[in-house]
């Protein structure tokens, strides 16, 4: 579709369908919000699991239709995933050093995030086997039909996120509630669900637009398929999480934007388990093979991640234990953000560094 083109006006409709990612994204995350107000859902809930949903819409659509359509999607849809989390990671870290003084007196409700980031590890832990694992010693099975050559540590992937959600905190503490206004007062529930049916479908067409788009870019310019999944689609489909991000810490809710970030990087990870079941030539997570970029590329997102979710583990700590002794203000716990919001941000500049 976009092989034709030249390498530039490939940028160029790049970044058109990036900004209309965000547009779209940043609506549904509005008329989200309004269901939140117009039901009887827990916010809490609304905001750490359906609007992390939500914001990786993008992630979901680029990755199955690359799945489905392109040929060398393995790579490219791995890419995307993990190079999306780092990304993610990068936008709370940039959100802490900007505002590290409100983040520090945040409440944040420990328990919630503390299970999110509990099923994130867990799940970096079975993809990094998929990935770094002997292909000798990898669950694949199926030789012929429908299920050949699917990993099924896709399956625990799917496990890992239904038990996460399960026991997340679906009811806001009293002392943590806040005023809601209505931002559609003259909507009804019915016209919000309909405005946000319309509005999820453009996001899918824009998003299977630009998975084409990124293969086209990688052609052009010679870049293994992780790299342009991570650097180009990973981008695109995480702008919604910094449109919301950017958006909530406006607006004081530091709570919520922190939990629609790790809640994203929650949910991107399904969708390498759903990708896995649509992928028919062969598995998503085959095992380590010497020598491969796209291998080693996706080895050194993991290794920088897992790193990088020490630090963001550490403040909260930091925060729940200063909370406990109505230390919010010390400068100490401004210096730790400010330390852990640069070793986040500094992870996604690190990896394209190196």
């Amino acid at each position: 579709m976009f092989n034709s083109l030249q390498p530039w006006s490939l940028i160029v409709i790049y970044l058109v369908l990036a900004a209309a990612i965000c547009f779209l994204s940043k609506k549904l995350a509005d008329y989200v919000d309004a269901l939140d107000k117009k039901t009887k859902v827990s916010g809490a809930f609304i905001g750490a699991v359906l609007l992390a949903a939500v914001t990786s819409l993008p992630e979901l659509f680029t990755s199955i239709s690359a799945t489905i359509l392109l040929p060398d999607s393995a790579n490219l849809v791995v890419g995307n995933i993990l190079g999306s989390n780092l990304f993610n990671l990068a936008i709370i870290g940039f959100a802490m050093i900007f505002y590290f003084k409100s983040f520090a007196k945040s409440k944040f409700e420990f328990k919630s995030h503390f299970i999110v980031l509990v099923g994130v590890l867990g799940i970096y832990g079975i993809v990094s086997y998929g990935i770094m694992g002997s292909s000798s010693i990898q669950p694949i099975f199926g030789t012929s039909g429908y299920l050949k050559n699917v990993n099924w540590i896709a399956i625990l992937i799917l496990i890992i996120y239904g038990i996460t959600i399960y026991f997340q905190p679906k009811e806001e503490n009293d002392e943590d509630n806040e005023e809601k206004i209505d931002p559609y007062k003259n909507l009804s529930l019915k016209q919000v669900v309909i405005r946000f049916v319309i509005c999820a479908l453009l996001l899918v067409g824009t998003s299977i637009l630009i998975t084409y788009n990124t293969d086209a870019i990688a052609n052009a310019f010679n870049l293994d398929a992780t790299l342009a999944g991570a650097i180009f689609l990973a981008v695109a489909t995480s702008l919604p999480e910094l449109v919301s991000t950017i958006t909530l810490c406006k607006k004081g809710n530091f709570n919520a934007a922190l939990g629609d970030i790790i809640g994203s990087c929650l949910f991107n990870f399904t969708i390498i388990g759903l990708a896995e079941f649509m992928s028919y030539k062969s598995s998503l997570l085959p095992g380590y093979i010497a020598g491969d970029p796209n291998i080693i590329n996706a080895i050194k997102m993991i290794i920088i991640t897992l790193v990088v979710i020490v630090f963001l583990s550490i403040s909260l700590i930091v925060n729940y234990y200063a909370k406990r002794k109505n230390k919010e203000e010390d400068k100490i716990n401004y210096v730790i953000y400010i330390i852990s919001g640069i070793a986040l941000l500094s992870g996604y500049i690190i990896f394209l560094i190196i």
